[in-house]
């Protein structure tokens, strides 16, 4: 009787043990991401973005004639021209709802970004999207779905998300020299 008491125990701690929250799982593949965007890991990064936005995106490059732009290519570029992601960091995850086949949510977020000419913080609201029933998260900067490529290959948003009206980035500038 004694180890059946065990054995049920043992089971229940490795069953809650297993089971992440679901704002974890968010948050962590976050994480991940913003890992990947700071030292410049195209292949990590561009696996958390929604699929019809890398096609939106290179859509609108093939329309103007230019080559299809692959995620290092624009790594490089940006680095070319002395850009540096900082540090980017995470708020909490808000509530998370069903919505047409897919889970939702919304995760704060702020970028620090550097340049030869000026300091930029931008403040974003991401929203976290999961087509698996939270095992693997897409996501996605709502102040990218207001640039013309990207408005008719946005993502179906629920309206019950909460998403804050988007703030102007902090600039500071740098001194020239």
């Amino acid at each position: 009787m004694k180890n059946i008491g065990i054995t049920i125990c043992l089971i229940i701690f490795a069953s809650i043990a297993v089971a992440q929250p679901m704002s974890t799982v968010i948050k962590t593949q976050a994480l991940e991401m913003g890992k990947a965007l700071v030292s410049g890991d195209a292949k990590t990064f561009s696996k958390f973005m929604l699929p019809e936005m890398i096609e939106a995106g290179n859509e609108a490059r093939l329309k103007n004639g230019q080559t299809e732009m692959t995620m290092d290519s624009v790594f490089a570029l940006f680095k070319q021209f002395g850009g540096n992601v900082e540090s980017i960091t995470y708020g909490n995850p808000g509530k998370i709802v069903k919505y047409k086949n897919e889970l939702q949510s919304t995760l704060p977020q702020t970028t620090s970004v550097t340049s030869p000419f000026a300091d930029v913080v931008f403040s974003s609201t991401l929203v976290a999207i999961s087509r698996d029933e939270g095992k693997n998260w897409y996501f996605y900067d709502t102040n990218a779905g207001r640039m013309g490529q990207f408005k008719n290959k946005a993502p179906d948003i629920s309206p019950e998300l909460e998403i804050p009206k988007a703030t102007p980035p902090k600039i500071t500038p740098k001194q020239q020299q």
